[in-house]
């Protein structure tokens, strides 16, 4: 049951979160949306979110991998908040920090696909193929 709710409320800040994102990415508030991938960040990984800027992909992938398997709802939802900030981080003119949200992202999904089934599945390929872009 503590699982369940857990991970429902999760998935209900992850949609707030990507929405507020989106909304911000659309009108063109990079700063905004950065700040939104910043706070979404430290909630879902319940930590500073300072910690993916330090740590390389790989490292991020082992910290989701508590116990040795991969918390695949967190590396997606990582993954593509990630993928989101890189296109604020372009807006600003920030393309180093663009390139490596881009790189995490990338690693987080590719990691979290094979483990991935139906719908998420389809969604992470699909991340990751405007990603490849």
């Amino acid at each position: 049951m503590y699982q369940t709710d857990w991970l429902l409320r999760q998935i209900e800040m992850m949609g707030d979160a990507f929405r507020r994102l989106l909304a911000a990415l659309r009108e063109h508030r990079p700063d905004d949306a950065l700040e939104v991938s910043r706070d979404a960040i430290g909630e879902l990984l319940e930590t500073d979110p300072s910690v993916v800027e330090v740590l390389r992909p790989e490292g991020l992938v082992t910290l989701l991998s508590t116990g040795g398997s991969l918390d695949v709802f967190r590396a997606h939802m990582l993954g593509e908040l990630l993928a989101a900030r890189a296109t604020a981080q372009d807006e600003l003119g920030h393309a180093g920090a663009a390139v490596a949200d881009r790189q995490r992202a990338r690693v987080l999904l590719e990691a979290a696909l094979p483990l991935a089934d139906g719908a998420d599945a389809d969604r992470i390929a699909e991340v990751l193929g405007w990603l490849a872009e």
